[in-house]
């Protein structure tokens, strides 16, 4: 995973159990940017980092469109609406030979959405 500074803060958000849904929109773009450097390792593809950034803000804002999530305030169920499209889309995509990685980064977003409070548990 990466380890930049809004990464090392949507961490230890998470890990305190005060995880938000902007915090996890944020670690789940960097989980999906990591899967994707694997997946383009993998495949043997070079692809700058700006260009690979900027294609996974599309691709993961694709999603949340598609899935009527507000990408700026999700609801539980609306990221887990999203993340699941967005794996079935790579999936589609890529096929067998990202399967390992897919599955891999799959249960770690998982991870992240089921620490965060259920949609009626809001302090809003």
């Amino acid at each position: 995973m990466r380890t930049n500074r809004s990464d090392k803060m949507a961490k230890k958000g998470l890990k305190s159990g005060t995880a938000t849904q902007k915090v996890a929109v944020k670690r789940l773009i960097n989980c999906f940017e990591t899967a994707n450097e694997e997946i383009n390792k993998a495949l043997s593809q070079k692809v700058p980092e700006k260009e690979l950034k900027a294609r996974v803000k599309l691709f993961v804002g694709d999603a949340f469109r598609k899935c009527d999530v507000d990408i700026n305030n999700p609801t539980k169920d609306g990221l887990k609406q999203a993340m699941n499209l967005c794996k079935i889309n790579t999936e589609k995509m890529l096929g067998a030979k990202a399967e390992p990685i897919i599955k891999k980064h799959y249960r770690e977003m998982s991870e992240i959405i089921d620490k965060l409070p259920n949609d009626g548990d809001k302090d809003d």
